[in-house]
């Protein structure tokens, strides 16, 4: 940042501010083909970037207002006077989207890729056992999300696998299991958006987060089925937030589906079903957020003629799908290359025999892989 002598104080200026700075920094070099120098990259393009900000339609209201605001921080700890108007539109927007978060309503892209809790319950409902690593990621994190209070996406993508709370070092995420008679889990959170929150940094209780049978049972069988030190990883590192996010996208079938909108479709059908405000209070503390975050951010009404894709016809989707890899899994069964041709001759004479002669039962995938059939006229397979 440049150094310039201040009238008034500087404000603080943290990782969070810089972040944005280099973010911004990187989108509009990449835009636009100029390499500008970072560490002023502002000065003399203020309206230009204030236009850039508040006109890119691929930005979120949230993401304007995050960016703004640090630009409106930086050109004040500079004495510029724009400061002013960077805060004024980040502010008018800050201002819009609690309006818009008041009505408790779905907004244009939620409309388009919320999925109820139902919804992705019947996903779950049908899942089989998947064929690669990476699917039966897909399918735990589905779980993780719907068989238990959900987490932020920081939460996921850091857990270090532990065996108890012994292992806990106060500043890293864990997801704990034990096998001992009953399996039993839980999540240990040390470092999230709630750490520096007063109620959580306060009562240390709360970092402990007591797994759901199911959810239990779900990271239990995966680190029985593959074993490792993270709860997601890739080459035995953490896997980033577009990976995890992409996974769910995948899994959901729904293009711009996140996280946020399952905790909210969590929570929604959550308070459909618990009316009392204690029992509502406990889950905002296993998400780590008020009740009143989760009633006004979270909490959804939905009109069901606005969610285009109902519970029935994705269920049917998934199973049309699942009955074609069915499909395929028993055509890579019963394929039989040329070469054992001679083999598989031989092989559906001995069949053939043992199913005529000797009253053998036959096997469905017997009959389909030797293309063998029952014959009425003669009462025989042929």
């Amino acid at each position: 940042m440049s150094s310039i002598e201040k009238t008034q104080p500087l404000k603080p200026w943290t990782q969070n501010h810089l972040k944005r700075y280099n973010a911004l920094y990187n989108y509009i070099v990449n835009t636009k083909k100029i390499k500008y120098d970072i560490n002023n990259f502002i000065d003399g393009r203020e309206n230009e970037i204030l236009n850039l900000i508040l006109n890119n339609t691929s930005w979120s209201d949230a993401t304007k207002e995050a960016y703004l605001f640090m630009a409106a921080r930086y050109l004040f700890n500079t004495d510029n006077l724009y400061h002013t108007i960077y805060s004024d539109a980040a502010y008018k927007i800050k201002m819009n989207i609690e309006e818009e978060a008041g009505k408790n309503e779905l907004d244009e892209k939620e409309i388009e890729n919320f999925r109820s809790y139902e919804y992705l319950m019947n996903i779950i409902s049908i899942f089989k056992t998947p064929l690669t690593k990476t699917e039966h990621y897909k399918q735990l994190i589905l779980k993780l999300l719907i068989l238990q209070p959900p987490l932020r996406t920081s939460f996921y993508t850091s857990a270090i696998v532990c065996k108890s709370k012994n292992d806990n070092d106060d500043i890293n995420n864990f997801v704990c299991i034990n096998r001992r008679g009953s399996i039993t889990g839980h999540y240990i959170i040390n470092k999230d958006k709630a750490t520096n929150y007063k109620l959580y940094n306060l009562n240390k209780r709360l970092s402990f987060i007591e797994l759901t049978p199911e959810a239990a049972a779900a990271v239990s069988e995966s680190l029985l089925i593959y074993p490792r030190k993270l709860l997601f990883e890739k080459d035995e590192k953490n896997i980033t937030q577009s990976t995890l996010l992409n996974w769910i996208r995948d899994i959901t079938q729904t293009k711009k589906i996140n996280i946020d909108m399952i905790r909210a479709a969590y929570i929604t059908y959550y308070h459909d079903n618990n009316k009392k405000f204690n029992d509502r209070d406990k889950l905002s503390k296993l998400m780590r957020h008020s009740e009143q975050t989760a009633s006004k951010n979270y909490r959804k009404v939905i009109n069901n003629e606005n969610i285009r894709t109902p519970e029935e016809e994705l269920r049917k989707e998934l199973i049309l799908k699942n009955n074609r890899i069915n499909e395929l899994e028993l055509q890579i069964l019963t394929y039989t290359p040329p070469e054992k041709n001679g083999q598989y001759k031989k092989q559906r004479k001995d069949i053939l025999y043992n199913l005529n002669t000797k009253g053998r039962e036959p096997r469905e995938i017997t009959l389909k892989k030797y293309n063998i059939v029952y014959d009425d006229n003669t009462n025989t397979y042929i």
